[in-house]
């Protein structure tokens, strides 16, 4: 199984706020590449300019969030 469309760090940041996206989990994004904060994620606190690298860690600590309690549910 793929988990991942894209080959490169880039795509899959992508890829995964599409993730958050769909989910729910943040109200919209957008991608600016020539700026020193690409990534800008709309959350109702407001917009969060981010990093790649913190885009990054933005993603993995909000999908352990979001789904890591489904994951040890044993029902």
């Amino acid at each position: 199984m793929v988990m991942w469309a894209s080959d490169n760090r880039a795509g899959k940041v992508r890829e995964g706020l599409t993730l958050l996206l769909s989910q729910g989990l943040i109200d919209d994004f957008e991608i600016r590449p020539d700026d020193e904060h690409p990534y800008r994620v709309t959350m109702p606190v407001g917009v969060i300019p981010l990093t790649e690298h913190q885009a990054a860690h933005f993603l993995l600590g909000a999908v352990t969030a979001r789904f890591g309690p489904l994951a040890r549910d044993t029902r």
